[in-house]
């Protein structure tokens, strides 16, 4: 459990694609195709949501109207579940434009931080959601890797009969969250971007570990990467580093952030792929650079001359832990850091925090 920024009220779905399949070898409204399909389990999730929340369309279709739509989802049984329709041909914009989610919410009489958005589309859907202010869940059937190194999303599922479950409990803090929380707690600019660098880093090793079949969520490695040194500031002594990180992390509601953070210190035993990846990640991090263990341990006995023996007696255990996380992504840990060391880890615009403070 986490905390909710306020009750969900309303639920935007995109339309091709999300609840209705396309078929690219028909033209015009889908209205009148010859054949049209529902998307496997839009209809059990819209049961189950249905009375619970307003179900919307919010839909770039530039054919067909809010008629059209709904004609061609009453032809698989979909139109008594939805209560508003409205599209790009309507408006007379787009998603991702921001403008477009706030005419879709004034025509629901709610608030960005009372919507969800789901689609299937990144760019349009999440990206343009996430602009807006809305909360997004990411409808990935296929499972492809998130395009963006700090994934914006705020839950991501594989099949839609998932939704109201996702919808039931509360998200795990977005960018713009986790960076408040870090700027609440003093946490200073440099430790910020370093957190965001090992956020990134970890977030990229989870993807591939899951396409190779690994048990890893890389939202939640994601925003474990940006919350873990929490406490950084205000730990007296590098052994309490994480401990108090998990206090906080805890009492805000988020256990499995919590682990994460208590676990990525020197000498802890991280157990679940989330706590691994983190910790690997940070151990490879000086400041906001990619630069592999042995220069990162170096410059923390550097940094902490009376910890030199205990960061010492770290390297041999951080190294095995770097061969199980190349091993398992088919991989040396020369080509791994090579890799990571070309990306783009910066966070982006839409993300960035907006207090000038952290923005220098």
């Amino acid at each position: 459990m986490g905390r909710q920024r306020s009750p969900i009220r309303a639920v935007l779905f995109d339309w091709g694609g999300t609840l209705m399949r396309e078929f690219p070898e028909f033209a015009g409204p889908m209205a009148g195709w010859p054949r049209v399909e529902a998307v496997p389990g839009v209809e059990e999730a819209l049961r189950a949501l249905h009375g619970r929340y307003a179900l919307a369309v919010a839909t770039n279709a530039a054919l067909s109207d809010e008629r059209l739509v709904r004609a061609a989802l009453a032809r698989v049984g979909l139109a008594v579940y939805v209560s508003m329709v409205v599209t790009a041909r309507e408006l007379g914009m787009n998603k991702p434009d921001p403008a477009f989610f706030h005419a879709v919410l004034e025509r629901i009489g709610c608030t960005a931080a009372e919507a969800v958005m789901v689609g299937d589309g990144y760019g349009t859907d999440i990206v343009g959601a996430k602009a807006a202010g809305l909360r997004a869940v990411w409808f990935n059937p296929a499972g492809v890797p998130c395009p963006l190194v700090h994934p914006v999303h705020d839950a991501e599922i594989r099949a839609l009969p998932d939704l109201p479950a996702v919808l039931s409990e509360p998200f795990l803090p977005d960018i713009p969250e986790a960076l408040g929380i870090l700027r609440d707690h003093a946490v200073p600019e440099n430790i910020v971007r370093h957190s965001g660098v090992v956020a990134a880093v970890a977030h990229w090793i989870a993807l591939r570990l899951r396409e190779r079949g690994g048990e890893v969520d890389p939202l939640l490695v994601h925003r474990g990467g940006l919350l873990h040194d929490l406490d950084k500031l205000s730990s007296a002594k590098p052994t309490d580093h994480g401990v108090q990180a998990g206090r906080i992390l805890r009492a805000l509601g988020w256990p499995r952030l919590a682990a994460i953070a208590e676990r990525h210190v020197l000498g802890a035993h991280p157990e679940t792929w989330e706590e691994k990846v983190v910790h690997y990640a940070d151990k490879i991090v000086e400041e906001d650079q990619v630069v592999g263990l042995v220069p990162r341990l170096t410059a923390l006995s550097d940094r902490y001359p009376s910890e030199r023996e205990r960061i010492s007696a770290a390297l041999s255990p951080l190294c095995s832990l770097e061969e199980e996380i190349a091993a398992a992504l088919r991989t040396s840990p020369d080509e791994l850091r090579a890799e990571l060391g070309r990306l783009d880890l910066a966070l982006p615009p839409l993300v960035a925090p907006r207090d000038r403070a952290y923005d220098r």
